[in-house]
């Protein structure tokens, strides 16, 4: 459909933006980078100087580009995260606030790993490729710290490459509340759980990769399945033994 038949329905410069916002995405730029002149977008978009300079106005106004005088277009960088909202005090020592945390997880962190297969950029997914690496590391080396800060940002970087700003917000604060969960005292991962989280890692980026949404929803939610196994397990072998458990493998 051309820009002629779609300005029945919506102004001409929204859809230059969004077919602006395509071609940033298609050619891989980054913040910072050089876009053409207004003449050469009204040119290559085949629009009017005055639908091109609307066009550049409004992705300005949204973070997504910036003007700078005398200098040019540049891409921006618009605000992913939204401001934390009030979600209520979790109890992390009840049990049940806990399991609706992971089953929030499961439904929210599948559909945003099943968008950032169809919409992860190349950068992206190189990213999503190295912290799941060095999440597989981090359980190499026995390392729980390093495995955790890994684990966190691998979660964040999916949620930025599904490229919606609600999910990545909901994301960072379910991640938070997750943290807290963690802190509460259930100890530390055990190796086995590191390393199994770690291979979950690397399968939900070789989904991404590889641009199939349904198997990086399936393995984001067998991720989060498995870790609500070993969470239920940490609690049984933490609060519920009658005698001292034994240390956990490494």
């Amino acid at each position: 459909m051309d820009v002629t038949d779609e300005r029945a329905y919506r102004p001409g410069y929204q859809i230059a933006a969004e077919r602006i916002l395509a071609h940033i995405r298609s050619a891989g730029l980054n913040p910072g980078d050089r876009l053409p002149t207004e003449k050469q977008l009204a040119a290559d978009l085949g629009v009017s100087h005055t639908v091109a300079r609307e066009a550049v106005k409004l992705l300005c106004a949204r973070g997504h580009l910036t003007v700078r005088k005398r200098a040019g277009i540049f891409v921006g960088q618009p605000e992913e995260q939204l401001p934390p909202e009030v979600w209520g005090s979790l109890l992390v020592e009840n049990l049940e606030h806990v399991e609706m945390l992971f089953e929030c997880r499961r439904t929210v962190e599948g559909q945003t790993a099943a968008l950032a297969a169809q919409r992860a950029t190349p950068l992206q997914v190189r990213a999503l490729r190295e912290l799941a690496e060095r999440t597989l590391v981090a359980a190499r080396d026995d390392d729980p710290a390093a495995f955790a800060e890994a684990d966190e940002q691998f979660h964040q970087a999916l949620a930025e490459a599904a490229h919606n700003m609600f999910l990545t917000s909901i994301v960072g604060t379910v991640t938070t509340l997750k943290r807290r969960v963690l802190t509460v005292g259930l100890g530390d991962e055990p190796g086995a759980g590191m390393r199994r989280g770690a291979s979950e890692h690397q399968a939900v980026a070789d989904a991404v990769a590889d641009g199939d949404p349904g198997a990086a929803e399936s393995a984001m939610r067998l991720h989060v399945d498995n870790a609500l196994a070993g969470y239920r397990a940490e609690v049984q072998r933490n609060l519920f033994a009658t005698t001292p458990a034994p240390p956990a493998a490494r």
